[in-house]
């Protein structure tokens, strides 16, 4: 009699926790969530900060997510969020072959909301159908010219926020971080020009070299500059064509009197006909806006006694070679 007391009672509780399990809505299954993600973007045209030109470059990525053959059916709308400490301008947009960009997808943190609608403008947008798990997305990107940015390979990061309506009228939304990245090149770009006029001593015929000597820096200085810009590490060198003499011809000559002398300084080295040669020295980078660095000529010959010419001259070549960016040993040059 005991037996079957008991029985029956473990009957009922079997049979109430199986009534409650099946109650339970069914969990969605792993083909039907939301976890859309993006390939890595390359692109192929590296950028060049010292260009006037906006770099604007258009390129495609694919929103992927798991599927098989039972997967259902669901709509996907997201825009990119900039992390709290990026700073480089960069925009972003979504492209259409029939109506070109339809709005920029790049935002500051929170982000607007996303529109409940498909076809929202400025929305990366995808459509997976029932069993579907890739859809390509034309974007395009633009940095505006003169935007700062260390040579080598830069790796851009953003947030994902995204929405995702199925078709079985559930919704999700939240934020993949990270979700979005684009590689890029950034070339390693050194300009240089001067500032200034030539330094020209005027009429020194008349001059010896005792009033050289005594004569003030208006007479015997002349200043000009070197203005270089640049993203990467560079070197600087300059050599005289007559080993800092002016000549009566501008060529090199034996003839001490169809010569002048002068000497010159750059970067904390002065050179002379005694020293003629500068040791090179390779400099930090510049930055976009640029820096002028100062290069100075002194006369310490005057023209009293030497042939006669309309224009002693010398030529000076001053190189701006660009360096690797891991190079060492590099200093301020302004």
């Amino acid at each position: 009699m005991g037996m079957r007391l008991i029985r029956p009672a473990v009957l009922v509780l079997i049979a109430c926790w199986q009534a409650a399990v099946l109650a339970q809505p069914p969990r969605p299954r792993l083909f039907d969530r939301c976890d859309v993600t993006f390939d890595p973007v390359m692109l192929s045209q590296p950028y060049d900060a010292m260009s006037p030109e906006d770099y604007v470059q258009s390129f495609s990525t694919t929103a992927r997510r798991p599927a098989n053959g039972e997967t259902r059916g669901m709509s996907y709308s997201a825009v990119l969020l900039r992390h709290a400490n990026y700073r480089l301008p960069t925009e972003l947009y979504v492209v259409e072959s029939e109506i070109g960009v339809t709005g920029e997808v790049l935002h500051d943190r929170p982000g607007p909301p996303i529109g409940e609608d498909f076809g929202d403008r400025g929305e990366i947008e995808a459509r997976f159908d029932a069993g579907g798990g890739a859809n390509l997305v034309a974007m395009a990107i633009r940095i505006p010219a003169g935007t700062q940015l260390d040579p080598g390979h830069v790796v851009l990061e953003f947030d994902v926020k995204y929405l995702c309506n199925h078709d079985d009228e559930r919704t999700d939304r939240g934020t993949n971080n990270h979700g979005f990245t684009i590689h890029l090149s950034v070339n390693s770009a050194v300009q240089a020009s001067l500032v200034g006029t030539e330094p020209d001593f005027g009429e020194i015929g008349m001059l010896s070299d005792l009033d050289v000597a005594g004569a003030g820096p208006s007479v015997t200085q002349r200043r000009h500059y070197l203005r270089v810009a640049g993203t990467g590490p560079y070197e600087v060198n300059v050599v005289s064509q007559n080993g800092w003499r002016m000549t009566a011809t501008g060529a090199p000559s034996g003839n001490a009197a169809e010569r002048i002398a002068y000497r010159y300084e750059l970067l904390d080295q002065t050179l002379d006909s005694g020293r003629p040669n500068f040791t090179p020295v390779r400099c930090e980078a510049s930055g976009v806006s640029g820096e002028n660095i100062a290069m100075t000529a002194t006369l310490t010959q005057g023209g009293l006694g030497k042939v006669p010419s309309p224009g002693y001259r010398d030529i000076i070549t001053v190189t701006v070679t660009p360096l690797a960016v891991w190079v060492s040993g590099t200093v301020r040059c302004d």
